[in-house]
């Protein structure tokens, strides 16, 4: 047996993967929001709530919030949300308890600016609301709720931050109530559908050939400014590879009085960073740090999990129109490690 060769200097890379690209974009606005005003038609669907029941469901939707909130217990949210909205809410949880409440959730208010009620006769069935400025936020929300089935209760399904500057469209009076459109709804600049994946494209090729679809917006600005760096500072220890998809059953959308469309979606976004340069250290910082509890060191690699909600507003077909982005944000839903080595793989490599 030789003697121990002494172990060469090693390189500690830090980095704030989880750092939430929407902090950046949290400046002080006033938001315009167009009040509904189309009448409705004698033949159209009759709106599926009125004024009274409206205010009862954000109210009960908001108490049931607060009150998961207050306890950072996930399973006092299920009665009152579902979908991507449960999935997010339980994920700031998850980082509120690793943070030791540093990392607080997201300010949610259901007192509504402004609700564009769906028309229909068919299930399931969607609310759309702006909100006020949350206490301790600078943004107002765009929220959507479900009812599944005539026995089920409207449950918060979606919410994002709308943008600085946001112009959100005009919609129908909610008293007329505005059509719910299907994923693959055609007559538009895109399909909701194609919007949010195009949009998801984007964020993986800020270059691609989908961006001519959509007017620039901060968000994606920020989030490409942010891999960037988080490039640069990987590249001493190792790399950055992401890919992006629309998260399964996740796309609603509404008809607004022109004729377009407003568009929700929810984006799985997906990070890993992986250690390649044998000797040196990857750490990881920021929200990514905190979910791998007590070893912030990558050997291996790291797989980030994050959910971007957005919200678009798309015009209808043949409109000289870009599609615009109302509001995102993201929410780091989890993390997980491999402690594979790249001195391990190159020894895997030469088997055989």
């Amino acid at each position: 047996m030789t003697g121990a060769t002494p172990h060469p200097r090693r390189r500690v890379t830090r980095f704030a993967a989880g750092a939430t690209v929407t902090a950046l974009l949290l400046v002080g606005c006033s938001e315009d929001v167009p009040q509904p005003a189309p009448e409705p038609s004698a033949t159209a669907p009759l709106p599926v709530l009125d004024e009274d029941r409206i205010e009862r469901i954000l109210a009960d939707v908001e108490e049931t919030v607060d009150e998961a909130d207050a306890a950072l217990d996930p399973e006092l949210l299920t009665d009152r949300l579902t979908g991507p909205a449960l999935a997010m809410r339980q994920a700031e949880y998850r980082l509120s308890t690793a943070s030791e409440g540093e990392r607080t959730p997201t300010p949610l208010t259901t007192d509504s600016q402004v609700e564009v009620v769906a028309a229909t006769d068919e299930w399931p069935r969607s609310l759309y609301v702006v909100s006020h400025v949350p206490d301790d936020a600078n943004l107002p929300l765009l929220l959507v709720l479900t009812q599944e089935d005539a026995r089920s209760q409207y449950k918060l399904w979606f919410w994002t931050t709308l943008l600085p500057g946001a112009q959100t469209p005009s919609t129908a009076r909610p008293d007329a109530g505005s059509a719910q459109l299907a994923p693959d709804a055609e007559g538009l600049a895109a399909t909701p559908q194609q919007t949010v994946a195009r949009y998801a494209d984007l964020l993986a090729d800020p270059d691609g050939g989908g961006a001519a679809l959509f007017a620039e917006d901060p968000f994606r600005t920020g989030y490409a400014e942010m891999i960037s760096a988080l490039r640069a500072t990987v590249e001493v220890a190792g790399e950055v590879s992401e890919s992006y998809g629309v998260r399964e059953g996740s796309v609603s959308a509404m008809q607004t009085a022109e004729g377009g469309a407003l568009v929700v979606g929810v984006i799985d976004g997906r990070l890993n960073l992986r250690r390649t340069v044998e000797g040196s250290t990857l750490e990881a910082g920021g929200d990514l740090g905190l979910l791998m509890e007590q070893d912030p060191r990558i050997d291996g690699e790291a797989r980030a999990h994050y959910l971007i909600p957005v919200a678009f507003s798309v015009p209808p077909e043949g409109s000289d129109e870009q599609v615009a982005v109302l509001g995102a944000t993201q929410v780091l839903a989890n993390v997980g490690v491999s402690d594979r080595a790249p001195e391990d793989e190159e020894e895997d490599d030469g088997e055989g």
